[in-house]
């Protein structure tokens, strides 16, 4: 799926934890294989259903217990059993106690359930959704919903084949995990009987039913299509030419070919995610799957490309091997992205993805005491959600570094082995760090443990003595934050040189303090050669500017990154204070690289969120449009033929300062042409710079604009128009409009994942994000069950202003009192507590620098 416990506590031990608690089913039962059998009609807001589950009772005993929410029992026997027809009890924690009046002895039996349910509205579960006033049927079973659609043993470790019968009416068309063995046509009903599918968790379960269009993909060794909404196939021409590369590549790679009979790929108009890995049917967003070349950026066909290696790297890792329990559901979503990262650069090498650098997007979040480490104890669906975006990026970073350490080669060797072993059965972590190890001879659990099982990440200090330099170790903290103390085994790659010499040394650093004689005496050193480390590094001020003085021609690209995050994070830790961190930005707006450039800017635009108040308010705009006007004369504010993708991205990037933090008229002035030229015809705008003048507009519109916005987000057959429209409408500045959208939020014509998108431009501007506040308090109950279910308890994020301590009060007593309802939200409040003060220390720390700094 796409989307980001103690060292001392064994993997054994953590999984006997996770199984000990009143979520997980009890070790009475296990199943050897399930039919499924449903009746779907889109047009209705209800199915009924029946299963037949082969399942061996490990013990004698009164009741078996299933996974179930929302739906109804009907009917529940146990064939094999005498006088065994059971009742059936929904438990609170997602289970169903089924009980016998008699004694279940030791055996096989078939256990068989019929049951009804209600679709699921909110994205989850067997759902259906309206797209263009047609319904249709998806399903998203991952995390545990799989048991709001049919009774299932809905747990990882439960992995048997599946076997799918649907009968919806004849005019839809039915999809599942496998092919169509036949079908059966009764009237204006259409039975479909589904091939039985290999051992699967019940996770990868899927099915879709609607009017869907149909693009047959070639060029597999397996059938495949795309399946869209009606009128949308058009846009599957994208997807459909990379479907296969990807494939190919990935076969290539693990050295064992797909297993599954088919590769459907379902473009989904109300989707969660971004994508779900679905055995042999495949589902995504659809503004993700589905691309116009004509508007296309080089951002969106990376996208395309990267996702759809995202999901199908899942085929083998997650799919083919499972992890046991849920406590390793890093680990596939870290491999998957590690993994999309390889195959996109390896087969698009022109995207630069290898400049995505992911430890950027964490580390920050990452140094909380508050956050947990990404492999830990999961006993619910909030565990997992817990920091499922720091689990993608953190764990991806950390699997780079490694095979950084160890190779390539031995890289792939280990994980080849591995997935032989394990094909079509469970395993966790340790396995795979054992087949690694083995392949490469080294000690790698030791490093990923290290860094699994531990929250945060070292602070690398590098002192230099001539040629012999002293490496120490300690754990990163936020300024005047006390933390335990901590040792890492860290693969450390140290850069350095003197003249035209370059050489890289590599230690493994496993203690607090080793030494390193080089090769020569450096006159700059850069303690991340190809920004590979999961790490911070610290030198002295001498070696800082030295290495500053030989950054652009010594440092590659990426380098240059990851050399900006770093001097960014050391603010937090206070070993630099903001004057100096802005002038070091400063510098690097007028880079080579226009990513560079563009990152640099990022950086200095995220001061202005943290240090703005009433001293400085005024100051603000003059030194952001004099920040920017190095990119604005070099490379212009309208685009040039054939420039780069990376020009265009730093073009929208300036251009939305401009007129959001600058508030220059031109510019504005602009996107107010600009987005009336869209709505017209979406191919009239430069794609780079669409979204970044539609919410200008939005920011600066009418009641008019509002309802042009709305009526193309209702119309539209394009789904990147239809997400740009959603984006904007969370940007109208007028209070009486933005009011209007919020309201707008709640209707039936913004889905429960549309809502996310919208949410997002609704917390611009102080006044703005005060009235949103206010609006959650008053609408709490709409908006929960509005919402996906597993974002609710990101609520609190929302209601908090940054560094207004006031604000978190008011969240935290709001909030406080619906804990017992929404367990989720104790974590959330323990984050946002710990973030706001942070934020509240360093802006009392280093306003006044801030401040005459702006006053240059």
């Amino acid at each position: 799926m796409f989307l980001k416990s103690l060292l001392t506590v064994s993997v054994a031990l953590a999984v006997s934890s996770a199984h000990a608690n009143e979520y997980v089913i009890e070790k009475l039962a296990k199943p050897s294989s399930q039919q499924v059998k449903l009746t779907l009609d889109p047009a209705k807001d209800n199915f009924s259903g029946h299963t037949d589950i082969a399942l061996e009772v490990l013990k004698a005993t009164n009741y078996i217990e299933l996974n179930g929410i929302d739906y109804a029992v009907s009917m529940a026997k146990i064939l094999g059993a005498e006088n065994c027809d059971l009742s059936a009890e929904m438990l609170k924690t997602g289970k169903v106690k089924f009980t016998c009046d008699e004694k279940i002895q030791p055996g096989k039996y078939t256990l068989k359930i019929d049951f009804t349910a209600p679709y699921n509205r909110q994205s989850v579960g067997l759902y259906k959704t309206l797209d263009q006033g047609t319904p249709y049927l998806f399903t998203q079973f991952e995390m545990s919903d799989a048991r709001r659609a049919f009774p299932v043993f809905d747990e990882p470790s439960y992995k048997i084949p599946f076997q799918l019968t649907i009968t919806a009416p004849t005019s839809q068309k039915v999809y599942a995990n496998t092919p169509v063995l036949k079908t059966k046509v009764d009237g204006e009903m259409t039975t479909h009987f589904f091939d039985k599918t290999p051992p699967i968790p019940s996770y990868l379960v899927a099915m879709a039913v609607g009017p869907f269009e149909e693009l047959e993909i070639k060029g597999m060794p397996i059938p495949g299509r795309v399946l869209t909404p009606q009128g949308k196939i058009h846009l599957a021409d994208y997807a459909k030419e990379n479907m296969p590369r990807v494939l190919k590549a990935l076969e290539n790679y693990f050295g064992i070919p797909y297993v599954y009979k088919k590769l459907d790929s379902v473009a989904v108009p109300e989707f969660p995610f971004g994508a779900m890995e679905n055995a042999g049917l495949v589902t995504y967003r659809e503004d993700i799957l589905l691309v116009d070349l004509a508007t296309a950026t080089r951002s969106k066909k990376e996208r395309n490309v990267s996702i759809i290696a995202h999901e199908l790297a899942h085929q083998w890792y997650g799919n083919l091997v499972t992890m046991k329990w849920w406590n390793d559901l890093w680990l596939n979503e870290a491999f998957a992205s590690w993994m999309a990262a390889k195959i996109t650069a390896q087969i698009n090498p022109e995207f630069e993805s290898h400049l995505d650098l992911p430890q950027n997007h964490v580390m920050a979040l990452d140094a909380r005491l508050s956050t947990k480490p990404i492999r830990k104890p999961i006993k619910t669906e909030a565990d997992i959600m817990d920091g499922l975006g720091l689990a993608y990026s953190k764990g991806s970073a950390v699997l780079s570094m490694v095979e950084n350490w160890i190779g390539e080669e031995a890289f792939q060797q280990g994980i080849q082995a591995y997935l032989k072993k394990f094909s079509y059965k469970n395993a966790e972590a340790a396995d795979l760090w054992q087949a690694l190890g083995e392949a490469s001879n080294k000690d790698v659990a030791s490093v990923l443990k290290s860094f699994i099982e531990q929250s945060s990440f070292p602070l690398i200090k590098v002192t230099q003595d001539g040629k012999k330099i002293n490496i120490s170790q300690s754990r990163f903290v936020n300024a005047g934050v006390d933390a335990p103390a901590q040792l890492w085994n860290v693969p450390v790659a140290i850069k350095y040189g003197a003249g035209d010499k370059v050489e890289t040394a590599n230690i493994l650093l496993n203690k607090e303090t080793q030494q390193l004689t080089l090769d020569f005496e450096p006159e700059w050193i850069y303690p991340d050669q190809g920004a590979m480390g999961y790490y911070r590094w610290l030198l002295d001020d001498a070696q800082f500017s030295a290495l500053l003085d030989n950054a652009a021609d010594k440092l590659t690209v990426r380098e240059r990154l990851a050399l900006l995050s770093a001097v960014d994070s050391l603010l937090d830790a206070g070993v630099i204070s903001a004057a100096n961190l802005m002038q070091t930005l400063e510098a690097f707006v007028s880079d080579a690289h226009p990513l560079v450039a563009n990152t640099a800017l990022g950086y200095l635009a995220s001061q202005k969120r943290v240090f703005e108040d009433d001293s400085n308010r005024d100051l603000w705009p003059k030194f952001i449009r004099n920040s920017i006007a190095p990119a604005a004369k070099q490379y212009g504010l309208t685009a040039k033929v054939n420039e780069d993708a990376a020009v265009s991205q730093l073009r929208a990037q300036v251009i939305s300062r401009l007129g959001f933090d600058g508030e220059d008229q031109k510019v504005i002035d602009t996107a107010k042409a600009q987005a009336a030229l869209y709505l017209n015809n979406p191919e009239n705008v430069d794609p780079y710079l669409a979204s970044t003048y539609l919410n200008l507009a939005a920011y600066h519109g009418d009641a008019k604009l509002l309802e042009k916005y709305k009526q193309t987000f209702k119309t539209t057959k394009d789904p990147q128009v239809r997400t740009k429209m959603l984006a904007a409408m969370g940007y109208f500045g007028k209070p009486e409009l933005q009011k209007a959208v919020l309201d707008y939020s709640l209707t039936d014509e913004v889905t429960a994942s549309d809502m996310r998108t919208l949410l997002g431009g609704l917390s611009y501007g102080k006044e703005r994000q005060a009235l949103f506040i206010d609006w959650i308090y008053k609408n709490y109950d709409a908006i929960t069950k509005s919402l996906p279910p597993f974002f609710v308890p990101n609520l609190p994020f929302f209601t908090t202003a940054n560094c207004d301590a006031k604000s978190l009060e008011k969240t935290k007593t709001f909030f406080t009192d619906k804990i017992s309802e929404q367990p989720g939200y104790a974590r959330t409040l323990s984050k946002l507590e710990e973030g706001v003060n942070d934020c509240i220390a360093l802006k009392k720390r280093e306003l006044s620098s801030v401040n005459s700094f702006l006053k240059r």
